[in-house]
């Protein structure tokens, strides 16, 4: 084990074990806690029951309230496992997401906020074959075009759920994880005839990882893991199994890590595919290198219970790399750096990417933490995109751009993050600019407030638009349409802290966001990945999608583990084909109560200790009294 101890006003951090900062790795480098011995384990078993009221309102529909009750449950099974289980899960205050404008193929991924799913869970990583948000999340699902569903839920509930994790003597840590989601259908009309259907949009759904990880030569290790989906009835199942080493020399000086994946979907029709990496790291003194490579089945797919966004290619990368490992006269820290990598789609042998970039961070003798970089990439790259076709791609020219970024120390009442970025493609009037500032005031030990802005332009991207059917064949391909279009987004985050008390504590957090996409002209994409000018009409392809976010919450502990939350939140989104470039008028669009949801909710959960409940009076007063003895 191991003890720290951060002094903020130095920023420095102090280990009972002394950690060697020549060596990347931390968890070998423990101390040994020992002279311990014939200590009972007293029984680890805590409940901690709850109740919600949510109270929803919108103009659109009537004012509802409801009432949910749960409770979770945490027993230590022996000194090294731990039981944790959620029945009738509650995730109603969890914090919003942070949703934008997606133009590409691929779905936005979003952090997890829940606390049964991000807590103890470092096992549950090993391969990175767990995306949680998977767990009771709305699938897609088609309708007819003259169909439209009816409030479609935002998330499919949980039943339950259970994760079971530790580590024996041996080195041998063994987790399970399981969840179950209910059966979930929503209302479909017929906007011809207006008659209704259900549809199930969500089945009874098993969701569960196992993972076996074996520890050895104390910083070694060799894990299985597998996840497995499976859905009542006809729906689609999947299965993901991988082995996953990560081998250290005794000295921790170099590491050979990588693993074997393989999946198999049972679906309408199954498919199986693998997937597979090795990497070589030099992991301690000032100067550190490692190459790798990567290769994607086509068929490979572990997104039923994991992310992963582009299959079938292979690729090659290397690093290497320059710190110091001592503070110096004018740096607490430096470290210089130097990546490239190489993608290659498997089936045609075609570069999808090829980068070179170079950047170093410091922090100089007042802890201020200064980044640079610059990234080129060279070569001509094909962009293949699924809505095209499984091999279909368009060409990108090559490009090259650079960044800064600062971030002075926080332990100044006035504190500022700011960084701007640029890329500049080989091509007339294609570029990126983005920039964030983020300045941060603490006005007293009790009051912390946070500002985050960051904007983004794209100028003359082209962009996947739409696909055309000219001929009404459906033998024939279709017209596969680019728009050469300007992207605009601006993001701004207020966040606010008041603490009356180390018990006691009021939260805001407000998030605005804009983003629109103009097409100035449409493209036609040719066999090659060239693209040409489309003179046929194309329908609108314009999007303007904006996001308005505000939580209240004000929370009190107001017993060890116990807490007792209020939360109010109001929330609007806005899209159209039609672009109005107003900013007052946007977020008085968004705050205009024919969009506005409002949801208030109270949550109390309280922590029983087993161990206290029996030995406190109520329990007593249950207890069987001991036969008295008469004489």
């Amino acid at each position: 084990m191991n003890f720290y101890r951060e002094i903020k006003r130095f920023n420095e951090k102090y280990t009972w074990n002394l950690l060697d900062n020549k060596i990347s790795s931390e968890s070998n480098q423990a101390g040994i806690l020992e002279g311990i011995e014939n200590i009972n384990t007293p029984t680890r078993l805590f409940l901690i029951p709850y109740s919600s009221f949510y109270l929803n309102a919108s103009d659109a529909r009537k004012t509802t309230g409801e009432f949910k009750g749960g409770l979770d449950i945490k027993y230590g099974i022996s000194d090294a496992f731990t039981l944790d289980a959620i029945l009738i899960p509650d995730f109603g205050q969890t914090r919003f997401d942070e949703v934008q404008l997606n133009l590409s193929a691929f779905e936005q991924q979003f952090n997890e906020n829940r606390a049964f799913f991000t807590e103890g869970t470092d096992l549950f990583n090993k391969g990175g074959l767990l995306y949680t948000r998977r767990i009771g999340q709305t699938r897609s699902f088609s309708i007819a075009d003259n169909e439209t569903a009816i409030d479609v839920p935002s998330s499919i509930k949980l039943i339950n759920a259970v994760k079971i994790s530790g580590r024996t003597r041996g080195g041998l840590g063994i987790g399970v994880m399981n969840a179950v989601s209910e059966n979930t259908s929503v209302v479909v009309k017929n906007n011809d005839t207006g008659s209704t259907r259900l549809q199930t949009i969500s089945p009874l759904t098993n969701y569960n990882i196992f993972v076996l990880d074996q520890r050895f030569n104390k910083n070694s290790s060799v894990a299985i893991v597998n996840t497995n989906v499976t859905r009542n009835g006809d729906f689609r199942d999947a299965n993901v199994s991988a082995l996953v080493w990560d081998l250290k020399t005794k000295k921790n000086t170099f590491q050979a890590q990588g693993d074997l994946e393989y999946s198999h979907i049972n679906d309408v029709k199954d498919k199986d595919g693998f997937k597979s990496f090795v990497e070589f790291n030099k992991t301690s003194g000032k100067i550190r290198f490692g190459a790798g490579g990567v290769i994607y089945d086509q068929d490979f797919d572990n997104n039923d219970l994991g992310i992963n966004f582009q299959t079938g290619y292979y690729n090659f990368y290397s690093n290497v790399s320059y710190r110091i490992l001592n503070p110096t006269k004018n740096f607490n820290s430096f470290r210089v750096n130097l990546n490239t990598y190489t993608v290659y789609h498997t089936e045609t042998g075609l570069l999808r990417n090829g980068n070179f970039n170079t950047n170093f961070n410091f922090n100089d003798k007042k802890n201020h933490y200064y980044e640079a970089g610059i990234n080129i990439d060279p070569f001509e790259t094909h962009e293949f995109d699924p809505r095209i076709s499984i091999n279909g791609y368009n060409v990108n020219p090559n490009k090259y751009g650079g960044w800064f970024y600062i971030s002075t120390n926080y332990n100044y009442k006035f504190a500022l993050d700011f960084g701007p970025s640029y890329t500049k493609y080989n091509q007339q009037g294609r570029h990126v600019y983005d920039i964030t500032i983020a300045p941060r005031y603490r006005f007293s030990d009790r009051l912390l407030m946070v500002y985050n802005f960051y904007g983004f332009k794209y100028d003359n991207d082209n962009g996947y638009a739409t696909s055309i059917d000219t001929d009404a064949n459906s033998a024939t391909p279709n017209d596969v349409i680019f728009g050469k279009r300007n992207v605009v987004s601006y993001s701004n985050t207020l966040s606010a802290r008041y603490s009356f008390n180390s018990t006691m504590n009021v939260n805001i957090l407000v998030r605005h966001y804009w983003s629109y996409s103009q097409n100035k002209k449409y493209l036609l994409l040719q066999s090659d990945g060239s693209l040409v000018d489309y003179n046929n009409t194309v329908p609108n392809q314009n999007q303007d999608f904006s996001t308005w976010n505000l939580d209240l919450t004000y929370s009190w502990w107001f017993a060890p583990g116990s807490e007792i939350s209020i939360l109010y939140r109001n929330s609007s989104n806005y899209f159209n084909d039609v672009i109005r470039k107003d900013f007052d008028n946007n977020v008085k669009n968004l705050l205009n109560d024919n969009l506005l949801s409002h949801v208030f909710s109270v949550s109390i959960k309280y922590y029983i200790d087993y161990n206290s409940l029996k030995n406190s009076k109520i329990s007593k007063t249950f207890t069987k009294p001991k036969e008295r003895i008469r004489f």
